[in-house]
């Protein structure tokens, strides 16, 4: 490509460099076909915490999904004609966005339904990482993986994203709140307020649908210090808002929480929790945290997952 004479600069919101008009005829010369390039054979993990290695590389994403809500949607926006982002994730719940362009031949085109592998060239926006594809066949999607019902990770730095909520039944003063300590987020919550206090919190998830759900587990990372009581985890199908009390609650039990006492924010994995009894479309679970004047343990959560098993 002969440079000479046209406007090359740098986009600051993509780190790519642009060319703003091209003339192909009289600034692109084809020597010779060469070999086609191989992609780099990625995770979403891998892609997302190596962006800048990886910014502009052909790459192809292993056993990753559309989720529910982007799933046999159009790549592109049909009436309005502009640009969508769509979301891949994988089996350990990352995410990443899918841009194409309302230009795209394929724009009409519905994304699939499936798990496979996904390929295109790997972009940015504001330091986001993005996937642009170049053509539906690189889309091979056509697998019974994994299916990811809700994930929280609180990389949003926001508590109530995605639907979830929190009811204070004792002391509003104590609240869930999004945290972070270095570049791990979290939801946390302390009991400890000038003093340890009576408190019951609960934070509860969005609605999930499990109706037709073959094997659905739960699983989350916790993390605690100080003496106080456990964290607690319920399970409802007829709740819907307001106050827990309004509900029936379940308590499930058998899976692992991180040490309060000494307790020293150890992270601790929950395990597989199975949610086989609770096939509803109107599932939702809580994390109840409760304090007294006698102890309050800080927990943090993070890494909340819903999947098939």
């Amino acid at each position: 490509m002969n440079l000479k004479g046209l406007d090359v600069n740098l986009n600051v919101d993509t780190d790519i460099l642009e060319i703003d008009s091209l003339d192909y005829e009289k600034f692109v010369v084809k020597f010779a076909s060469g070999a086609k390039p191989q992609p780099r054979i990625l995770s979403i993990a891998q892609m997302n915490s190596n962006l800048s290695t990886y910014l502009g590389d052909l790459v192809q994403l292993t056993n990753v999904a559309f989720t529910p809500t982007d799933a046999n949607q159009y790549w592109s926006d049909p009436i309005g004609q502009y640009s969508l982002n769509r979301t891949i994730q994988d089996c350990d719940g990352s995410q990443l966005i899918v841009r194409t362009s309302n230009f795209a031949d394929f724009a009409l085109e519905k994304t699939p339904t499936g798990n496979g592998t996904l390929m295109g060239i790997a972009t940015a926006y504001q330091g986001t990482s993005q996937l642009a594809i170049r053509n539906t066949a690189e889309a091979n999607m056509n697998g019974t993986g994994c299916t990811i019902y809700i994930k929280k990770d609180f990389e949003d730095n926001s508590l109530t994203s995605g639907g979830w909520t929190q009811q204070s039944v004792l002391n509003g003063s104590i609240l869930w709140t999004a945290s972070s300590f270095g570049s791990d987020k979290f939801g946390k919550i302390s009991g400890y307020l000038s003093g340890n206090t009576n408190s019951e919190n609960w934070l509860i998830s969005p609605a999930i649908n499990l109706a037709a759900s073959a094997n659905p587990v739960l699983s989350f990372r916790t993390a605690a210090k100080f003496a106080g009581d456990q964290l607690e985890l319920w399970i409802s199908t007829n709740y819907s808002s307001g106050a827990p009390s309004t509900a029936t609650w379940t308590q499930l039990t058998g899976f692992a929480l991180s040490p309060n006492n000494p307790g020293n924010y150890a992270w601790t994995a929950s395990g597989s929790i199975s949610l086989n009894a609770y096939k509803n479309a109107n599932t939702r679970f809580a994390y109840k945290y409760k304090s007294t004047t006698a102890g309050s343990t800080t927990y943090e959560v993070d890494d909340v997952i819903v999947k098939e098993n």
